[in-house]
């Protein structure tokens, strides 16, 4: 009898041992798996982003003049010019493997530069001149424009991104690089006028800046003075 009872209590204590192994076993793997969520949350975050702008009152002679939107030393678009007889052009070109949106056309505030438009990578024209000994007419898509907007996209890294910059040309083609920005996220849109303080606007000094025609001779005269073709070599 003493035997029995005591073979009744061994296996009257094995469930009980099983149920605590096990629960522990449990826990174990629940903390494992909990610590595993948690990591994974961690990777799948996405990457927090970011407007930079740069402000700016740069007058564009089509001298070489140069972009760079990330300030990382390595140009992304540049203006030159050529002229031909009494004929004279002021073009933007993007460098490396960048692109404009639009064909460069002139955009206001508020359009979204992404995935979703047309991106051309080409010397496209902005202004120009034709001048004779009576007169001289000026012509091109940004004639004109007050604060208009120009959508890019440009590589970091081999990634693509999209950014803005922001001219106004007067009537005579003073043209004046006013600002520009970039979204430090690839691929994300960004708006056109967003300078990254929850405001598609900017200050009244940089939004009202003339454009500064006095101190650059008209395109005209530039082209009378190149013998022939001229064109420059600063764009590639």
């Amino acid at each position: 009898m003493p035997r029995l009872q005591s073979t009744l209590d061994s296996k009257s204590r094995q469930p009980s041992n099983l149920n605590d192994r096990l629960n522990q076993r449990l826990l174990a793997y629940m903390a494992a798996a909990g610590a595993a969520g948690v990591s994974v949350l961690a990777l799948a975050q996405p990457a927090t982003a970011k407007v930079v702008y740069t402000k700016t009152n740069q007058l564009i002679t089509w001298n070489g003049e140069k972009i760079d939107l990330n300030h990382d030393g390595t140009p992304d678009f540049g203006f030159g010019g050529y002229g031909i007889g009494n004929y004279f052009a002021g073009d933007v070109a993007p460098l490396r493997f960048n692109k404009m949106m639009s064909y460069a056309k002139p955009l206001p505030a508020g359009v979204s530069v992404g995935p979703g438009g047309k991106f051309v990578a080409e010397r496209l024209l902005m202004v120009g001149d034709i001048a004779n000994s009576v007169s001289t007419n000026f012509l091109g898509p940004w004639l004109g424009a007050q604060n208009k907007y120009m959508g890019l996209e440009f590589n970091i890294k081999g990634t693509a991104h999209f950014g803005w910059a922001r001219f106004s040309v007067s009537p005579t083609l003073g043209v004046t690089l006013t600002g520009y920005a970039y979204e430090t996220v690839s691929l994300k849109p960004i708006v056109t006028g967003d300078t990254g303080g929850g405001d598609s606007s900017d200050d009244e000094t940089s939004r009202t800046a003339p454009a500064e025609e006095s101190v650059t001779p008209t395109l005209g005269v530039l082209a009378r003075g190149a013998a022939g073709l001229a064109m420059r070599g600063d764009l590639k």
